[in-house]
């Protein structure tokens, strides 16, 4: 850690700091990523202890936890966080060189003005500060280094996608479409669409030589999502003007006597070492929380309750995707003359139903906004992996078709969009609690209201009227929406909004109070939508840091 003065320092190389890095580093910018976890190289991902994985209680309720991947979490007891009563938050936290991105399962859906513009709608929380139009040409640019597969989909509601499901085929030669198709007639009976899903899929020239985390396979039938480390990062790397710190926790953003930003300070987690890197530019983008707690503990005399807080309101509207309620049902694949699958080890079938309640002038009277639901099909004696790839079960499932693979299994699991409340929140731990590097721990404040509820309960609902009009046996139903946070898809607490009285930043993510902070992660979000908020992360990242090149070089 020779070198400290940089022209920009980045916190976090996850999906935001690893397309921040790449895109200020090709503008000629000298520039520090800071990670808090080790490189990919140094992740021990053994056969964990029964001590270590009494370490990751948390962790483990992530659908990406398991014996490969238990290293790439933190560890619950080093960096703890409480909640308020009442309310449980699971806090599903990266720490390697990628962050989330190297564990994500990949699904990328453009926001539109049905989500920008919400507020405007129902009067509830602010609308976001830009339109469609304006970040269309960055999500082109995030999709093109995502690689997204089936780009024909774009609009938020897939008015304009093409009635076809081949992209569902894709899980291999042995793979029918006819159960995807029946599914779609039936659906579309039910006033919604069903759309082959539109995901991450790293082609063979950004995969590395390693296996797959989760299944230990290196074909293209398993999905491998694209992580920042293999491609964002990679690319900046290659310019020669990339500087990466690992093990190096931010604590908060250094700021001189007239409140600007001038660097970062924290600690090298691996010495306990306190260091400082200066920067003429901060990006945050440590996750939502993450992110939010860094200002948090930025407080000095100019703002004493967090930096760039002249607004009040960091640290409010924490929101995460209302999610839990999944329906599985089996379908005879050969009632239709579908083909019957004999392949073993193949990926799933991915198809997506875009939200379709509160649209127009329909207006369900129970709760706002809406939903939508990711969908598998595959066979019913194989279990889902996280990276989208099958195997053959054991037990119940396994015996479910005679092992003849006739018999489907369809899985739709729900999103939801949470209403941004004030007082879901978060704010320093006023215990005093510190995590093993030091640094004061969070305090989370966030529950599901009436709206969610009564969310959760229509989309259980919903989903076995679109099961049973197709035909499919349910199989199992859970009806109780998982506590915030499980969705692993935190947002707000550092909005951004066209009024510095009511956000934090600007619609170009910029510090309104300090304008050469800037913060790209989820936090910035001030409505969460129904998609996943990856792509929309990445667009954002893309459009801020333009801004921030023009902004460096005009001075």
């Amino acid at each position: 850690m020779q070198e400290t003065a940089f022209d920009a320092v980045i916190v976090g190389s996850g999906v935001a700091g690893g397309a921040a890095a790449q895109q200020l580093c090709e503008a000629g910018l000298r520039v520090l990523v800071l990670e808090a976890g080790a490189p990919v190289s140094d992740v021990s991902c053994t056969t964990p202890s029964i001590t270590a994985l009494s370490e990751q209680q948390i962790q483990a309720r992530c659908y990406a936890f398991g014996e490969n991947t238990h290293g790439y979490f933190v560890n619950d007891v080093h960096d703890p966080y409480s909640t308020g009563s009442g309310a449980p938050f699971s806090w599903i936290r990266a720490q390697a060189v990628g962050g989330k991105s190297l564990l994500w399962a990949g699904h990328c859906y453009r926001m539109g003005n049905l989500e920008f513009k919400a507020a405007e709608e129902d009067g509830v929380g602010e609308a976001w500060p830009l339109t469609e139009q304006e970040i269309a040409s960055y999500y082109d640019r995030a999709e093109r280094i995502l690689q997204v597969q089936d780009t024909q989909v774009q609009d938020t509601q897939v008015q304009d996608a093409p009635e076809t499901l081949s992209a569902v085929a894709d899980a291999g030669p042995e793979f029918t479409a006819a159960a995807a198709m029946h599914l779609q007639t039936a659906f579309a009976r039910q006033g919604c669409k069903l759309v082959p899903a539109r995901v991450s899929h790293s082609h063979t020239e950004l995969r590395t030589r390693s296996a797959c985390i989760h299944c230990g396979g290196t074909t293209e039938e398993c999905l491998r999502p694209v992580s920042s480390s293999d491609s964002t990062l990679a690319a900046a790397m290659r310019t020669g003007l990339l500087t990466l710190w690992t093990q190096a926790t931010v604590q908060n953003v250094l700021t001189n006597a007239s409140g600007r930003a001038t660097g970062v300070a924290g600690i090298r987690r691996s010495t306990g070492e306190r260091f400082e890197a200066t920067g003429r530019i901060i990006f945050l983008c440590a996750s939502a929380l993450e992110s939010t707690r860094i200002l948090l503990n930025s407080a000095s005399p100019a703002f004493p309750h967090g930096l760039g807080n002249s607004s009040g309101v960091l640290g409010h509207y924490l929101m995460d995707h209302v999610s839990g309620i999944v329906l599985t049902a089996t379908y005879e694949s050969d009632k239709e003359g579908g083909k019957i699958l004999q392949r073993e080890n193949s990926r799933a079938g991915m198809f997506y139903v875009p939200r379709w309640q509160n649209l127009g002038k329909q207006r369900d009277q129970t709760f706002l906004r809406g939903y939508g639901y990711q969908g598998f099909i595959m066979r019913a004696d194989h279990e889902l992996l996280p990276c989208g790839r099958t195997k053959r079960a054991s037990g119940r499932n396994a015996e479910t078709s005679g092992g003849t693979g006739k018999t489907l299994l369809v899985r739709l699991a729900g999103f939801g969009e949470m209403l941004p409340y004030y007082d879901n929140f978060i704010e320093i731990d006023k215990e005093g609690r510190r995590d093993a590097a030091g640094i004061p721990v969070l305090r989370i404040h966030c529950r599901h209201r009436e709206n969610e509820i009564a969310m959760a309960r229509n989309m259980a609902s919903s989903g076995l009227e679109l099961l049973h009009a197709a035909g499919a046996n349910v199989q199992q139903v859970q009806s109780i929406p998982s506590e915030p946070g499980l969705a692993i898809h935190e947002s707000g607490t550092c909005r951004m909004g066209s009024n510095p009285r009511t956000s934090v930043l600007n619609r170009f993510n910029q510090c309104h109070d300090v304008p050469n902070v800037f913060v790209t992660d989820a936090s910035s979000f001030p409505s969460i939508g129904v998609q996943n908020p990856v792509l929309t992360i990445m667009a954002m990242t893309l459009r801020a840091c333009e801004y921030a090149v023009r902004q460096f070089f005009e001075k």
